[in-house]
């Protein structure tokens, strides 16, 4: 594909890959060193950001979008999550400020809000215009800005389901640091698709390249301690239940691409982590 750019592992930074799987004209390799995946080449920095600012991939000729849409049912399993691992600071009813990167429609600034003691501040920074737009009309507070733009600082910052859109993650974790009060917190959300053999293994397609990197949980281990954050608690859940496969099938139906599998046998995983400063 023209106006790619080949790289190294983000991870580790070694150039010994192997071919793993291809969607839309791109392809998603293997690092030989650490089992990083990663698409490579991938599109350089502007079509990135360009894409991250619109949702639109502009350089693919189907324009595929990235926009998707508000899931309201998030709202309450992520107060769920909340109250389950973060139980000791709720429970201290002692005001905090939030920070949610890449808030999306707000789902979870809104399960933020409805957990957070009185006193609290929840903030979301989300880059794409018609989420903002959404999400602001809703009274929630969520900026259309980059991280790089902020100057507050936070006791916790969140970063749910947006790992595998980020280039670089050992720099983006130095990002986090510089707004975090001394001792604060992490949480992120991310899949394992780097733990997995085989690309057929995955829940969905991979959306290359609106993602760019997979990890495993020892890279996201890895990366955090790298930028000097110690795990607090680390969640792994199963998603191959049978409603999702259901979903699958009926993707199957309507002419979409979906992975079919027999329920609860497969070895995806989503990672939730809390890490403290």
């Amino acid at each position: 594909m023209n106006n790619t750019e080949i790289i190294a592992c983000p991870y580790c930074n070694h150039d010994h890959y192997e071919a793993w799987a291809q969607e839309n004209g791109y392809s998603a390799v293997r690092c030989c060193e650490c089992s990083l995946i990663f698409v490579n080449p991938r599109p350089p920095q502007e079509l990135i950001t360009e894409a991250i600012k619109t949702g639109v991939h502009s350089e693919l000729d189907a324009k595929k979008s990235a926009i998707a849409r508000r899931v309201a049912g998030n709202v309450k399993l992520y107060e769920k999550v909340l109250r389950a691992m973060y139980s000791d600071l709720l429970n201290a009813a002692k005001p905090f400020k939030w920070l949610d990167i890449g808030a999306g429609y707000g789902e979870f600034v809104e399960a933020v809000n409805a957990c957070a003691p009185a006193g609290s501040t929840v903030t979301g920074l989300e880059p794409m215009t018609p989420k903002v737009k959404d999400a602001q009309i809703r009274g929630l507070d969520i900026q259309e800005r980059f991280l790089s733009e902020v100057s507050e600082t936070y006791d916790i910052a969140s970063l749910l389901n947006v790992f595998s859109h980020i280039p670089d993650f050992h720099e983006f974790l130095l990002e986090i640091k510089t707004v975090l009060n001394p001792g604060g917190e992490f949480f992120m959300e991310t899949g394992n698709i780097a733990d997995l053999t085989h690309s057929r293994e995955a829940p969905s397609e991979l959306d290359l390249p609106d993602h760019l990197v997979f990890a495993g949980e020892k890279h996201i281990r890895g990366y955090l301690d790298n930028a000097g954050f110690s795990i607090v608690s680390i969640q792994s859940r199963r998603i191959d239940g049978v409603v999702h496969t259901a979903k699958n099938i009926a993707k199957k139906t309507l002419g979409r691409t979906a992975p079919l599998a027999i329920p609860y046998t497969s070895n995806y995983r989503t990672l939730l982590v809390r890490a403290r400063l």
